[in-house]
């Protein structure tokens, strides 16, 4: 878990702004067709690091953070 924190962490840092675009990059070397499931367990981890106050919505982005959702560091 912690490093996958740190990946999407790293991943903002790099200038990546949705969950696809991390998803491209941390999971490179599984195959395609798992990063749905990829996805979905980046987007509980982004959950997490919101409510820890680590990682915002982008202006303009519903209050709930979905697949689609832009991000930023906080």
């Amino acid at each position: 878990r912690q490093a996958r924190e740190k990946a999407i962490l790293d991943r903002l840092v790099a200038g990546d702004r949705t969950i696809p675009e991390m998803v491209a990059t941390i999971y490179a070397d599984v195959d395609r067709s798992l990063h749905g499931a990829a996805a979905l367990s980046v987007l509980a981890q982004v959950e997490w690091l919101i409510e820890r106050g680590l990682v915002g919505l982008a202006a303009g982005e519903s209050p709930t953070p979905t697949l689609a959702s832009r991000l930023e560091l906080a």
